[in-house]
């Protein structure tokens, strides 16, 4: 049974899109397990797994990302999707980036999250960057 939880588990993880996040909680009621028993398992993913699977997509209630070993990782690599994280590790706008339902309906219609250009460069280019035709 736990093996059969966990491989639902992450192929649900698989389908969260690009610059959205969810929390273990929704993932876990979603499969029908324990939420602690999903924070177990997504904590205990082997490297192989942790390469496969968009795991840093997944944080706290609260927005907050994790405090274990890869947090850098899940940092960077939530930045690196256009999803911005306080230095204190705290997902903001959360409201545009988190998933709650993850029924099929539901993630088929979220679409990813771009992230937002930041005023005064255009087409979101570095300020090297000239604007050519």
């Amino acid at each position: 049974m736990a093996q059969r939880s966990k491989a639902e588990l992450l192929e649900l993880v698989r389908k969260i899109p690009i610059g959205r996040v969810t929390t273990a909680e929704s993932l876990a009621r979603e499969v029908g397990i324990p939420a602690p028993l999903a924070v177990t398992m997504l904590g205990q993913l082997t490297e192989d797994e942790r390469d496969l699977v968009p795991w840093h997509r997944v944080v706290q209630k609260g927005g907050g990302i994790g405090r274990g070993p890869h947090r850098d990782q899940q940092f960077a690599r939530l930045v690196r999707e256009g999803v911005i994280v306080s230095p204190a590790g705290v997902v903001q706008d959360l409201a545009r980036h988190m998933l709650v339902q993850l029924d099929e309906a539901s993630l088929k219609s979220a679409e990813r999250v771009e992230p937002p250009v930041p005023e005064g460069k255009p087409g979101g280019r570095s300020r090297g960057m000239k604007d050519r035709p």
